[in-house]
């Protein structure tokens, strides 16, 4: 289990290796940087779920006990706190969008081109571009949908069924 000494010196280690990073571009050293993000990403969940009222919150739904204001607040960040995070990125969400348009832009000129090799080879190219673009803006369209499905849910009062559902993944989260 992580603990805030822990989560500091990762962060730190994940600074100094971004550092290393723009001053040595490697393949292996962004690699690396990937690794500790992950791991600083993992460390730092496993923190949150430990200092969280979360299994106040699991009896509460499984007594079917009514959830105060601020135990659907600690519920709400457990469920769909990181998709909410990330929809503050707006921003990035149109950048991926203007970057897939621009990439399938060239694609539909290449439309009247000779499938010859080069024509080809930039096809693919382009496809794979397209795909990279793509994989941001999926994302972010699927965790929009996350926190409007929650909140869905979460208007009226709780079901015995979304009651168990919500244990489920709390359940999940912590595991």
């Amino acid at each position: 289990m992580a603990d805030s000494h822990e989560i500091a010196a990762l962060v730190s280690q994940v600074l100094d290796i971004a550092s290393h990073c723009s001053l040595d571009e490697t393949a292996d050293n962004y690699s690396l940087l990937s690794e500790k993000l992950l791991e600083l990403e993992s460390a730092a969940g496993q923190f949150l779920r430990s200092h969280s009222a979360y299994q106040f919150i699991v009896t509460k739904l499984q007594q079917e006990t009514p959830l105060t204001v601020d135990d659907l607040k600690i519920l709400r960040s457990m469920i769909v706190g990181d998709a909410e995070e990330y929809l503050k990125y707006d921003d990035d969400f149109a950048q991926s969008k203007s970057q897939l348009g621009r990439f399938l832009d060239q694609i539909r000129q290449l439309q009247s081109n000779e499938l010859g090799a080069e024509t080809l080879m930039r096809l693919r190219v382009l496809c794979r571009e397209a795909s990279s673009a793509l994989a941001p803006t999926v994302h972010y369209l699927e965790q929009k949908q996350r926190v409007r499905n929650f909140d869905e849910h979460m208007r009226d009062p709780l079901s015995s069924e979304t009651r168990r559902m919500l244990t489920g993944i709390m359940k999940d989260l912590v595991g």
